[in-house]
C-alpha cells in the first residue's frame, strides 16, 4: 500500500467536492468523506461513540504502523529515520498547540508527564497544592504522593453538590480562590473533565494565580486532538497529554508542554537518563561531573522514546492539522453534541454539566441514565459507549456522524419505551 494513499484518496474527494461548485462546506461536509477511514464505522456492524475512552483505529494510523513494520523487517538504518521522524513530530505538537519545539517533551503517557513536573516542584513541609476532589485519579493521586514529603493536597468540594442536584458547572479561578493561601504552590485541573465533559477555565485560572507564584499545571488529555489549542493564552506552567485519545494513536507516548520561564524555578527531574542530561559524552562514559540539565521541557525525556507511537502520531497530526484541521472538527464534534442535547429534550433525558460551549466539551455528554439496563440495552444494539458515575458518557469523534447519532437516539426510545427509568 502506497504511503498515505487511503488518506490521499478521501482528501481528493474533499477537493473535488469543493471544484463540483460546493465551496463552502460544513464543518461535517468537509469530514464525511474521511469516515471511510474508520472500518469499525463503515462495516455498518456497530455505533462507536466512545471516543474519550479509546477512540477507534484508523488506516491512516494503521499505515504509519504497517510501513514502520516493513522497515524494521528489510531496513538495516530504519531507527535513524524512526528517529528523525520523532523529531517532526515534535514539530507538529508545537505546531498545533502554539509553542516552539524545545517547550515539548515526550513521555511514556499523561500520568509520567504530570508526575515529572509536579516532583520537579520545589516545596517546603507545609505547603499546599489544590485539585478539584473529581480530579482524574491519575492527576489526584500524583500530588498525593507527595504528602509524605509535606506537601498538603486540598480538594475543592464538588461531587456532593453535583451528585445531589445535578448541577456540574466548569471551575474558574473563584472555584479555587477559597482555598489558596501564601502557602499554595500550585493547583492541578483537568482542562476537560473525563466525567463530566466540563470545560474548566484554564486561562482565568492561571491569570489569577500564576502571577501569584502559583504553578497551574494542567491534564489536557480529553481536549488535545478534540478541539484548537493556544498554550500560549492559556498561560499554564506546564500541560501533560496523552496522544491516544483525540490522537487516536496507541498508548505509550505523550506529550508535556513546559513554560520556558518556569525551568530555572525547577529541582531537579524526579527520574533522570541520558535523555534529559545536556552535558553527556558521545562515548557513553559518565565521569564525575555535575549534571547539567536540558534548560527546557527536553530535561524530562528518556533516551528511548516509542518510535513506533511516534510514527504514528507523526501521520496522524499531519492528518489532523493539515487535512482536518483542529477548528473544523472542533466545530463538527459541538454540532453532533447540539443535535444530542435537542433530541434528548425532546426526550425528556438530561444531558450532565453546563450547556455553553465555552463551559462544555465539544466531544463528551453524560446522560443522566443511570439503571443498569440502559447498558446492557446499548450492549445489545452494539452501541459502544461508558456508563460513570454520573450516568453514561456519549463521547464523540471526527468519524461520527448523524447517522450515528440517529441510532442512538433510536435506542433511547426503545428504551423509554420498554419502560427504563430516566
Amino acid at each position: 500500500m502506497a504511503p498515505h494513499s487511503i488518506e490521499a484518496q478521501a482528501t481528493a474527494t474533499v477537493i473535488g467536492t469543493t471544484k463540483a461548485g460546493f465551496s463552502i462546506l460544513s464543518a461535517s461536509e468537509k469530514l464525511a468523506p474521511f469516515r471511510r477511514l474508520v472500518p469499525i464505522l463503515t462495516d455498518g456492524s456497530s455505533t462507536y461513540i466512545n471516543a474519550s475512552y479509546n477512540p477507534p483505529s484508523n488506516l491512516v494510523v494503521y499505515e504509519a504502523i504497517a510501513r514502520y513494520n516493513e522497515e524494521s523487517l528489510h531496513d538495516p538504518t530504519a531507527k535513524s529515520k524512526w528517529q528523525a521522524t520523532a523529531q517532526k513530530t515534535r514539530e507538529l505538537v508545537a505546531r498545533y498547540i502554539n509553542t516552539d519545539t524545545a517547550n515539548i517533551a515526550f513521555t511514556r503517557d499523561t500520568t509520567e508527564g504530570l508526575g515529572a513536573f509536579a516532583g520537579s516542584l520545589k516545596f517546603k513541609p507545609g505547603d499546599n497544592v489544590v485539585i478539584l476532589d473529581s480530579e482524574h485519579p491519575n492527576h489526584a493521586y500524583t500530588w498525593m504522593a507527595l504528602r509524605e514529603a509535606g506537601l498538603e493536597v486540598r480538594q475543592v468540594p464538588s461531587i456532593v453538590e453535583a451528585e445531589k442536584t445535578g448541577n456540574v458547572v466548569a471551575a474558574n479561578a473563584a472555584t479555587f480562590a477559597p482555598f489558596v493561601d501564601n502557602r499554595t504552590v500550585a493547583i492541578g485541573l483537568s482542562s476537560i473533565m473525563f466525567h463530566s465533559g466540563q470545560r474548566n477555565d484554564v486561562k482565568d485560572i492561571a491569570s489569577t494565580f500564576r502571577p501569584r507564584g502559583i504553578h497551574v499545571l494542567v491534564d489536557m488529555t480529553q481536549q488535545v486532538g478534540f478541539a484548537a489549542i493556544d498554550i500560549q493564552d492559556l498561560g499554564v506552567s506546564a500541560a501533560a497529554f496523552g496522544f491516544h485519545k483525540g490522537l487516536n494513536c496507541p498508548t505509550g507516548i505523550a506529550g508535556l508542554y513546559v513554560d520556558p520561564k518556569v525551568i530555572l524555578e525547577l529541582k531537579a527531574p524526579p527520574i533522570v537518563g541520558y535523555g534529559g542530561v545536556e552535558n553527556v559524552r558521545g562515548d557513553l562514559l559518565v565521569p564525575a561531573d555535575q549534571l547539567v540539565y536540558h534548560p527546557n521541557a527536553r530535561r524530562f525525556e528518556h533516551l528511548n522514546l516509542s518510535l513506533i507511537a511516534s510514527v504514528a502520531a507523526n501521520a496522524y497530526l499531519r492528518f489532523y492539522l493539515e487535512d482536518m484541521t483542529p477548528e473544523v472538527v472542533e466545530e463538527h464534534l459541538y454540532k453532533l453534541g447540539d443535535a444530542l442535547r435537542q433530541h434528548c429534550k425532546a426526550l425528556g433525558i438530561r444531558i450532565i454539566g453546563p450547556e455553553d460551549r465555552k463551559s462544555h466539551a465539544p466531544h463528551l455528554y453524560i446522560l443522566d441514565l443511570h439503571d443498569t439496563r440502559w447498558h446492557d440495552h446499548f450492549s445489545q444494539r452494539k452501541i459502544y459507549l461508558t456508563p460513570y458515575r454520573l450516568g453514561i458518557r456519549v463521547s464523540f469523534g471526527w468519524y461520527n456522524n448523524m447517522h450515528d447519532l440517529d441510532v442512538l437516539v433510536r435506542a433511547l426510545k426503545e428504551g423509554i419505551e420498554l419502560g427504563f427509568p430516566y
